[in-house]
């Protein structure tokens, strides 16, 4: 009776015994694949082309469609480059057009992005997971403050 209590003690604690997966850092999420933006708005309703046409929740779907399979790539030593995708533009635009470096502001809840040459902005972080990241980006013209949302995926 008492090697089948231990037997029975023993694969109770080895079946209880789980590895855990260690959470990823939120550098890890940023920088462990390559990001495409997927959706995006602004508020309030903004001329954003400047071309007489107030833009808002349909931000995403007015961009021309060679910006819409761009990539947004974000490396471990704290560069990052905006990408053409497998559409351009203009034939003769480089594959990679916007670069600079990008670092966490205290608290892991924004990303200064800093581009070289000239430039820099600030997203605050709504969501960062292994699939998602939710950012906003606030701007002010004319004494009125413009917030313009970006959703990106893989």
């Amino acid at each position: 009776m008492k090697k089948s209590l231990w037997a029975l003690l023993f694969s109770t604690l080895l079946l209880s015994c789980k590895e855990e997966t260690p959470v990823p850092s939120k550098t890890d999420l940023l920088t462990g694949k390559t990001w495409k933006w997927v959706a995006g708005s602004i508020s309030p309703a903004y001329d954003i082309f400047g071309i007489g046409v107030l833009v808002g929740d349909g931000y995403f779907t007015r961009v021309p469609e060679c910006w819409r399979d761009d990539r947004w790539v974000f490396s471990t030593a704290q560069k990052f480059t905006h990408e053409e995708g497998a559409t351009r533009c203009n034939i003769g635009d480089p594959q990679i057009y916007i670069q600079g470096t990008w670092a966490f502001e205290p608290g892991e809840t924004s990303i200064r992005i800093k581009k070289d040459g000239s430039g820099e902005f600030v997203w605050t972080v709504h969501e960062l997971t292994s699939t998602s990241l939710l950012v906003a980006e606030t701007f002010k013209e004319n004494g009125k403050t413009y917030t313009i949302s970006y959703s990106f995926g893989h």
